[in-house]
């Protein structure tokens, strides 16, 4: 089935340029074009809006140039579709007493002005001038006034295809509008609930409303409705169309099927004549009474589009005709429009339902991107496609000989340096890896990784789990993807696959991680406390700043809230970062006594082979010669000792002749 997150999508027209629709993507309106044109049909990123901007309507204006209006919001955007990364223009309406907010718009493009209407019924006329000299200002306000006359807000609004000064309004009921005069000329009561969809052709209107079943055409002469045409299910869009002499009405229902008239235009001409034939007045009372009453028509058939294998149906989302071929359109994977055709001038449509089968070719025509750069070929099963994410079952996959990397003498070497007792053992941990703790252990992993690797299977899409992760706020699965990842490569591509507008949900994951430090240190974390048992949470948001830095600069002027994220990141970092300081100390404590341990333990070790002779380690007697010089220096020493040796003991009998003194 199709999305539910798709908000708007609309056509930029025949001949087909694209399509610009609005989604749901993590919460927040996204804003899409898709060139239909077989020409950079992924080169455009979409432009993420406000939360509280909610798109309600999506009007073209030429092949490039599209207006979007919001619920609720007093304002309109001008957007080029060749470059959705600024707002073309942002236009305010007439601030007044009541809130009021864009309601509808129609171009005309004969006279290159748009019309719009707001909640309030004020009615506004802009001029549109593309090749304007002010790249900001290319709608321009001509004049805008209030109708007084309408008691009900307008859903949509027609151009008349009789005069260029009259409008065609319509909510409830519809409203003739003149501009000249500002007044309404005529009026017709038609629905319960607002008009949803329309379409003028020739002097008839054909008009729909929100949950309705019913297509009603109006004759725009008489103000008189002429014709039902009756649906199965309640209406959201249809179109209208002749080709050569034939003509098809295509409608969308509610379940996401195509319901298809054939020959309406036929079916509208007899009714019409038939109406204007009983007006006459010859005409008999019972053939009046006849005319008086409205024909409703059935459809003739119900296209759907079947999937492959499972049986179910595509919702469609959207169609348009191309002469003799109708375009059905509908979301994939959140991301792009497929489309499939269906020629409705060949294919007879007398059967009750029509199945045409969802081609994959369809994406492929259009040179989309239907698969990420971070994800492997998916390997067949049953039939099935299936995606293994871990475990060591291998008995039913297909093995794939996959030659050990590592060479007899790398093996010798990694073999050589886990030899030591725990000192060195320690040291080796800290500067290498804290996975080889003995020889044992060691050993245990690499069978246990060689077993592994004696077969190759493929993994899923990262960049799709990880969307699914954020959209939903599915720590668990976060953290899965997180902790499993193995390839630095695969991380790298997921990262640059990522959508703009998901870079700050999963900044906000990583910091998350960070501080909490859920995982498992390894060797590539441990000096900042940081990693998980695969790839370090630093690869991760190295890789998110590389390649959406530009975004997250250009996004932080005047965003408080992105300078609060990413200020909570860092605070994160800096908190788990604090202790680095500290281990570094630790360690080069333990490097010197590690290293004088080692020095002890070689000259123990050499003293008990015996290499060194202890008369060796024990001083000799040295033999001095002295000099004259030295000779009278020692014998001035001498008599100054015994100087200094005489005073003292005179001092001393002389102190101990008082004491005796005072004691007498």
């Amino acid at each position: 089935m199709a999305s539910n997150s798709l908000i708007t999508s609309e056509f930029s027209g025949i001949p087909l340029k694209g399509i610009a629709f609005t989604n749901v993507s993590l919460d927040t309106p996204v804003l899409k074009y898709q060139p239909l044109n077989n020409s950079n049909a992924d080169s455009l990123a979409p432009l993420a809006l406000d939360n509280t901007s909610i798109p309600s309507t999506i009007v073209w204006l030429d092949e490039s140039y599209f207006i979007v209006m919001y619920e609720n919001k007093p304002y309109f955007d001008l957007f080029d579709s060749n470059d959705l990364t600024k707002i073309s223009q942002h236009v305010d309406l007439i601030v007044s007493s009541s809130n009021a907010s864009c309601a509808c718009a129609v171009f005309d493009a004969t006279t290159s002005q748009l019309y719009l209407m707001d909640t309030s019924n004020r009615f506004y006329r802009y001029t549109f001038d593309k090749y304007s000299a002010h790249e900001d200002a290319k709608l321009d306000l001509l004049s805008n006034f209030v109708i007084a006359e309408l008691t009900e807000t307008i859903s949509k609004m027609a151009l008349s295809p009789q005069s260029n000064e009259r409008i065609y309004l319509m909510s409830n009921s519809l409203y003739q509008f003149d501009l000249g005069s500002k007044t309404i000329v005529g009026s017709l009561n038609l629905f319960v609930e607002k008009t949803n969809c329309f379409q003028v052709y020739d002097d008839y209107l054909l008009i729909s409303s929100t949950n309705d079943r019913f297509i009603n055409v109006v004759d725009l002469n008489h103000l008189k409705t002429t014709c039902i045409f009756v649906m199965n299910a309640p209406v959201i869009k249809f179109s209208l169309v002749k080709h050569k002499k034939k003509s098809l009405l295509a409608a969308i229902d509610q379940d996401g099927f195509v319901e298809l008239f054939s020959e309406p235009l036929e079916q509208i001409l007899s009714s019409s004549s038939l109406s204007s034939s009983s007006s006459s007045s010859t005409a008999s009372k019972r053939r009046r009474r006849a005319a008086n009453a409205v024909k409703s028509i059935q459809y003739n058939s119900i296209l759907k589009v079947a999937e492959d294998v499972s049986g179910l149906f595509t919702k469609v989302d959207n169609m348009i005709f191309d002469h003799d071929n109708l375009i059905i359109s509908y979301l994939q994977n959140e991301n792009f429009f497929v489309l499939d055709r269906f020629n409705w001038f060949v294919n007879p449509i007398d059967q009750l339902e029509i199945k045409i089968a969802r081609k994959k070719s369809s994406v492929d025509a259009l040179k989309l991107r239907t698969q990420d750069k971070a994800s492997l070929k998916n390997y067949s099963e049953n039939s099935q496609n299936f995606t293994i994410r871990t475990g060591d079952n291998y008995i039913d996959l297909d093995p794939i000989s996959i030659q050990d990397t590592d060479s007899p003498q790398e093996n010798a070497e990694d073999d050589e340096d886990d030899i030591g007792d725990d000192f060195s053992t320690l040291v080796t941990r800290l500067d290498k890896s804290t996975n080889a703790l003995n020889d044992k252990s060691l050993k245990k992993k690499r069978s246990k990784v060689n077993e592994q690797t004696k077969f190759g299977f493929q993994v899923g899409t990262l960049t799709t789990n990880i969307s699914q992760a954020l959209r939903n706020n599915d720590s668990s699965l976060f953290d899965s993807i997180i902790n499993t990842a193995t390839d630095e490569n695969v991380v790298k591509s997921t990262i640059s696959q990522l959508e703009q507008h998901t870079v700050l949900k999963i900044l906000d994951k990583l910091a998350e991680l960070v501080y909490k430090n859920k995982f498992k240190n390894t060797n590539e974390g441990a000096d900042l406390g940081l990693g998980n048992s695969s790839i370090n949470l630093t690869t991760w948001i190295r890789y998110v700043l590389v390649f959406h830095g530009t975004y997250l600069i250009g996004s932080s002027n005047g965003n408080a809230d992105l300078r609060r994220r990413l200020g909570l990141l860092a605070l994160s970092m800096k908190k788990r970062a604090g202790n680095m300081n500290r281990l570094l100390e630790l360690k080069g404590s333990l490097s010197l006594v590690a290293t004088k341990a080692a020095v002890i333990r070689e000259v123990e070790n050499l003293e008990t082979n015996g290499t060194i002779d202890n008369d060796e380690l024990v001083e000799e007697d040295v033999e001095y010669i002295e000099d004259e010089e030295d000779v009278d220096m020692l014998e001035k020493d001498l008599t100054d000792s015994d100087t200094e040796n005489e005073q003292y003991i005179a001092e001393t009998i002389d102190e101990g002749m008082e004491s005796e003194d005072d004691l007498e």
